[in-house]
């Protein structure tokens, strides 16, 4: 008498091989999503780095087309709210002035016992026919990333500062 084998035992997987199969695909779903994540951050910080610098020019462009003559300062900041983009900030300053630092002292703040410096303003009144002008967009922040732009222009005075008045009599 021969003795027949049970063959329907052969035909399937082993419960080790099944678990060895789920913790591979799970790995690899990991991996992927994390360079998913990533794609997707860098593909964000591009997008508001390029909106960044497009901002910059316009701001760079507004004052080299004389839209603040009447009320250029050497530093001036504010937000681009009006052009839809209201998470921008952006600084500008003229000539050798410095960009403020977020990270001011409180007793930096304000000095009620500095003097006014009269050559502070040699800017404006200097011969020189060009002033530089920078311009300093930050936009939100990305980890790992810096969320300031600066743009660097040389510009002509009588496009700051409007055209100078020959007549002094």
């Amino acid at each position: 008498m021969k003795l027949q084998r049970n063959t329907s035992r052969a035909a399937g997987f082993t419960l080790a091989e099944i678990i060895v199969t789920m913790l591979i695909v799970g790995i690899l779903l990991v991996v992927s999503v994390q360079g998913i994540q990533r794609t997707m951050s860098q593909a964000a910080y591009t997008r508001d780095s390029r909106i960044a610098r497009e901002l910059a020019l316009l701001q760079l462009g507004r004052l080299e087309a004389g839209l603040y003559i009447d009320e250029v300062e050497d530093h001036m900041e504010g937000d681009f709210s009006d052009d839809d983009q209201p998470y921008f900030q952006w600084e500008l300053v003229l000539g050798t002035e410095e960009f403020h630092d977020e990270e001011v002292s409180e007793s930096e703040r304000f000095d009620s016992w500095e003097e006014y410096d009269e050559d502070e303003d040699e800017d404006a009144d200097s011969g020189e026919p060009w002033v530089v002008a920078r311009v300093k967009v930050r936009f939100p922040q990305h980890p790992g990333r810096s969320n300031e732009l600066i743009l660097e222009r040389w510009m002509t005075r009588d496009f700051v500062y409007g055209p100078e008045d020959e007549d002094d009599s």
